[in-house]
């Protein structure tokens, strides 16, 4: 086989042009085939690379090609993977993956920040990232950031992603282990880390990882307001780097509280003075302002009104303080005591939607794009909605909901509503909210830029709303719930497409539906009498729950068809 020519050697063309360089190939785009650099990867400042030819026989000099952009890929990345010395010549040292000169990156780098960053903003932002990739103590991060990208090439080969997470997985072993000064770097890589392998369906460890990087984070001085200003480096960018480091790290430990449904949050009683980030533009383009204060926000009902705005990262951290105070008391089983925390809630909410800016509740902004951080901010204001006036309310828990990891725990007895007029009113509350969710979900987004922690948050409205087709919708109510929850499930199905957990909660939330639905061969022969104790899956009374059907299984195939036996609803009408 011939070799590819030199780069340096100009390769003369006509109009056709069969030269393509591997980034081209890989993405499905047109290559002009220029050297040493093609014009779109010259424009955007990633490494250039023609493969050598596959083909047999001796192709015609400087037309070297590859079978498949498959095997494009393939070839060029896992050879780049060899590569794994660190050296003073290279600026990057990701084990090959990122290599020779600091313009050049990782695809799996640029999915991250594709996919993943919007929702959990806290690293660097990529044009000033790719400044600093030749400095040691950013190459553990780099590991685990080329990692979560990973995650999100589905084409990816599955050594190649299982080599990558060992490489994350080894990086952050480095970070534990290692007897160098702690860095905002390392936290960084430990939170990220912790946020891909708790969605990964590894909970625990997920949720031990996030432990540490909590530990790390206060034992470094990040929950201060004097930190970010004391670093060594004067640099507003990282400033904003490292207050959105510990504002991220809040934010995810109240995802996995809520999660778990184990209250108050792991952070809630750590003291925090930490600065409020910006926007996500003035981010992105290193234009940060003169940081925002805890202090200002909480007042900010008594500021001038050219002072009233604040950033959507700040506005999702005020509703989650609201939120985390408001839960306070805990898991309880008095009734008094949860009724008032769920009137606490309703205040705390509906006074930071009161408060936020008209510009603020449209999520879709003037020139187009989407307010990603702010979605999230609604969809845990609803979601949290049904999950503190469901036990209140007419959508009466089943046990079958114990199959699904994202479900609470069913109430106790004692905090059934026994007044009807009441238990109406925190039921309109819940299907309010169901209907708001429904709304988000229908918003012109990508839904994987959407933050992996709104699995759970949609399994439980599911849950919720198939309660309220199974209990009291009437026959035409029925019929609509059942098309939105065809669009939740599809929803699941498609973020299920790069998480593990996602996959599970899916087929989880199937076997609920089937049963509530009564769309199961076989229904249990009690369902209509609750039981509210947790569910054995290996009990009789539950045939085959022990074995989830298979991950592709297509669960909105079974909203298709009339649903016969399905018991009579109650006549509850909500208007």
């Amino acid at each position: 086989m011939s070799e590819t020519p030199s780069r340096n050697k100009a390769v003369r063309r006509g109009t056709r042009n069969s030269l393509s360089c591997a980034q081209c190939r890989y993405k499905h785009l047109r290559c002009d085939g220029r050297k040493p650099a093609c014009s779109r990867c010259a424009t955007n400042t990633v490494e250039c690379v023609y493969p050598l030819s596959r083909r047999r026989g001796n192709p015609k000099p400087g037309k070297p090609t590859l079978s498949s952009p498959r095997a494009v890929y393939e070839n060029t990345t896992i050879s780049l993977l060899q590569t794994s010395t660190i050296s003073s010549s290279s600026s990057v040292t990701t084990n090959g993956e990122i290599e020779s000169s600091s313009n050049s990156m990782s695809p799996f780098l640029s999915l991250y920040y594709e996919f993943f960053h919007e929702a959990h903003p806290c690293a660097l932002p990529f044009q000033v990232l790719k400044t600093r990739l030749n400095e040691p103590k950013i190459q553990p991060l780099l590991q685990v950031m080329c990692y979560v990208g990973s995650v999100f090439d589905i084409s990816c080969p599955s050594q190649l992603l299982e080599s990558w997470a060992r490489r994350a997985q080894d990086s952050v072993a480095e970070i534990r282990s290692s007897t160098r000064p702690l860095t905002p770097f390392d936290v960084q890589a430990i939170l990220l880390y912790s946020i891909a392998v708790y969605w990964c369906n590894e909970t625990e460890s997920g949720a031990e990882f996030l432990n540490e990087a909590i530990r790390m984070a206060v034992a470094l001085g990040m929950n201060k307001k004097e930190f970010a200003q004391n670093y060594p480096e004067a640099d507003s960018v990282i400033e904003e780097s490292w207050r959105r480091t510990w504002w991220v790290i809040y934010i995810t430990d109240a995802h996995i509280a809520g999660s778990t449904h184990i209250y108050p949050f792991r952070t809630s009683g750590i003291e925090v003075t930490t600065d409020l980030p910006c926007e996500e533009e003035q981010y992105e383009k290193g234009a940060i302002p003169h940081p925002r204060s805890l202090e200002d926000y909480e007042n900010r009902e008594f500021l001038e009104e050219d002072e009233t705005k604040f950033s959507s990262y700040a506005e999702l951290i005020g509703l989650t303080r609201g939120v985390d105070r408001a839960l306070s008391p805990g898991n309880t089983a008095n009734n008094r005591i949860y009724t008032t925390m769920a009137a606490s809630s309703d205040t705390s909410v509906r006074a930071w939607f009161s408060l936020l800016s008209l510009e603020k509740r449209q999520l879709i902004r003037p020139d187009g794009s989407f307010d990603e951080v702010m979605f999230k901010a609604f969809f845990i204001m609803h979601t949290y909605t049904i999950e503190i006036h469901r036990p209140l309310s007419a959508l009466t828990h089943s046990a079958i909901e114990s199959v699904s990891h994202c479900a609470p725990i069913a109430p106790p007895e004692q905090l059934k509503c026994n007044n009807a007029k009441e238990r109406d009113l925190h039921t309109v509350k819940c299907t309010q909210a169901i209907n708001s969710i429904d709304e988000l979900l229908t918003l012109p987004a990508n839904m994987k830029n959407h933050s992996p922690f709104i699995i759970c948050m949609i399994a439980n409205v599911t849950i919720a709303h198939l309660s309220a087709c199974r209990f009291i919708f009437s026959e035409d109510l029925r019929s609509k719930g059942r098309e939105k929850i065809r669009l939740s499930m599809g929803t699941l199905k498609r973020l299920s497409e790069h998480w593990t957990l996602g996959k599970r909660t899916y087929r989880e939330i199937g076997i609920i539906a089937r049963e509530l639905l009564s769309l199961a061969k076989d229904p249990p022969a009690n369902l209509g009498v609750v039981d509210m104790s947790p569910l054995d899956p290996t009990s009789p009374a539950f045939p085959g729950l022990d074995i989830l059907p298979d991950a592709n299984f297509d669960f909105c195939a079974f909203f298709d068809a009339d649903a016969p036996g399905l018991t009579e609803m109650s006549s509850f009408i909500l208007k």
